[in-house]
């Protein structure tokens, strides 16, 4: 169970990384658009807005890896077969207590 929020944590967090560094290049695709004389404010500032867009997306997906990871940390492994057999009332790690019927 650990080795699943480990790499669900590893995934976000990779994720996150990718949008952060696309935020961080995202000014430098339009390099030829704010180095024109005649740029407007509105467009300047509408780059700069995606930019930090992604940038803020990024570190919310960095934070739930943190989060995820945090959390299968505190997770127990009995916990976690103990709320199994309760939700589906069987033991699944013993198939001869399944009585047939």
């Amino acid at each position: 169970m650990r080795s699943f929020f480990i790499s669900l944590s590893i995934l976000t967090c990779i994720l996150g990384l990718i949008f952060i560094v696309r935020g961080w290049t995202h000014p430098t695709k339009y390099q030829m658009e704010l180095s024109k004389e005649t740029t407007t404010a509105v467009r300047v500032t509408q780059i700069y807005s995606e930019a930090t867009h992604r940038v803020v997306v990024g570190i919310g997906f960095v934070s739930l890896g943190i989060l995820v990871a945090s959390i299968g940390r505190l997770i127990d492994n009995e916990d976690v077969r103990h709320i199994f057999k309760k939700v589906f009332g069987k033991n699944r790690d013993h198939p001869e207590e399944i009585q047939d019927e």
